[in-house]
């Protein structure tokens, strides 16, 4: 089976556990721009808490479709997200095994978003050892499910999925935080590495 999906920062679980459960995604390149969704933010598990991380856009360019929409470069984003990152999951089981490929894809600081997270993306499903093939056209006449409003998220609250339906799994402040479902799936991998049995 075959889903269609807009594109995500860093998706959280839900986003990943439907495209587990498809044989290939296609991401639509006619996707509207839409400020402060799961586009360009993304949600973890920090030492105070929950802590959004966003990637800024732009501002000066006016895009209607996610596809033209510049990353602003120009800021320290990068240096934020992976400090926050570091500070959240420096002590998790798994982080070690994900950072050494994660660094060095905001490191290439690309210029469109659709491609941090395109890369984001694939190494995603590469630790978790999903086996979905990803394409970009949206006309394939096999999709079944369309699974784009998820991007339309502003929160980590899941849109699709019953909250309830979201198994819990050690969180590294679990022990000051309750635990917090739908977070990136990176926290996941951290906490988790690739066992997607236990989402």
């Amino acid at each position: 089976m075959s889903a269609l999906y807009n594109t995500a920062y860093l998706p959280s679980v839900e986003y990943l556990k439907t495209v587990s459960s498809n044989s290939s995604v296609y991401f639509d390149k006619e996707d509207t721009w839409k400020k402060k969704t799961v586009r360009n933010r993304t949600f973890i598990l920090s030492p105070n808490g929950i802590q959004c991380l966003s990637v800024p856009v732009n501002a000066k360019q006016r895009v209607s479709l996610t596809i033209d929409c510049k990353i602003d470069n120009s800021q320290s984003w990068i240096r934020v997200h992976k400090g926050a990152l570091e500070a959240a999951y420096n002590t998790a089981p798994f982080f070690e095994f994900i950072k050494d490929d994660l660094w060095p894809i905001y490191d290439k600081k690309p210029t469109f978003l659709v491609d941090l997270n395109q890369m984001l993306f694939a190494l995603m499903i590469k630790k978790l050892k999903i086996k979905t093939s990803i394409n970009t056209d949206k006309n394939s006449p096999d999709i079944l499910h369309d699974f784009r409003k998820l991007s339309d998220n502003h929160s980590y609250s899941p849109v699709l999925i019953n909250e309830a339906d979201l198994n819990k799994y050690n969180q590294v402040f679990s022990y000051k935080h309750p635990f917090a479902p739908n977070l990136s799936v990176l926290d996941f991998l951290a906490n988790c590495g690739s066992q997607t049995s236990n989402w």
